[in-house]
């Protein structure tokens, strides 16, 4: 007799929900240049920028999104910007990885930041100590040049876009970015 088992499990295919946060990914997506993560997902152990295996440990980052259109408010007043940026700027904790090659890379420009930042701020006593207000300018382009540097070399991914459903990064490598899934939205 050919009866069917009602406590069987189900034979239905199970290849279109590869993609779902429980199963395949982990909650992360690409879409386009940019990481779709949901807000309880964890990233793969592999190099962001490369996609080779991450170095241990890996370090949880807070990274911080606020709407575009707060930036508006430093037409009126900085500090009113900076409140209001505090108050509404959303959330994530990320723990990206990196491979030895980058995180090296990532101390260096760390290093040179922290030296040109102590060169400018010595440049900038010394102008004042003597007087000489283009060595006061140097010294505050040198300052600049580091913070430039810093923001730039030691950032590992930044927030897109943070909402109560996805969090959306940039800053991952294309072969990292290649490994994901896409994102059906």
């Amino acid at each position: 007799m050919d009866k069917a088992n009602p406590y069987a499990p189900s034979r239905a295919s199970l290849a279109g929900a590869a993609t779902t946060p429980a199963q395949g990914s982990g909650g992360a997506w690409r879409d386009g240049a940019v990481l779709v993560l949901s807000p309880d997902a964890s990233l793969p152990h592999r190099c962001v920028k490369c996609n080779e295996p991450a170095e241990q440990p890996t370090r949880s980052r807070k990274v911080y999104w606020h709407s575009p259109w707060i930036y508006l408010l430093i037409l009126i007043n900085v500090l009113i910007y900076v409140l209001v940026a505090i108050i509404l700027r959303k959330k994530a904790v990320i723990a990206p990885g990196l491979c030895a090659t980058h995180k090296t890379r990532r101390r260096t420009g760390m290093a040179i930041a922290w030296a040109l930042l102590l060169v400018g701020v010595g440049v900038l006593f010394m102008a004042v100590r003597d007087g000489n207000p283009g060595a006061g300018f140097g010294g505050l382009l040198v300052i600049l040049v580091a913070t430039v540097v810093s923001a730039s070399v030691t950032r590992i991914l930044r927030a897109k876009r943070i909402d109560t459903q996805y969090v959306r990064l940039k800053g991952c490598g294309t072969a990292f970015l290649d490994s994901m899934p896409p994102f059906a939205g």
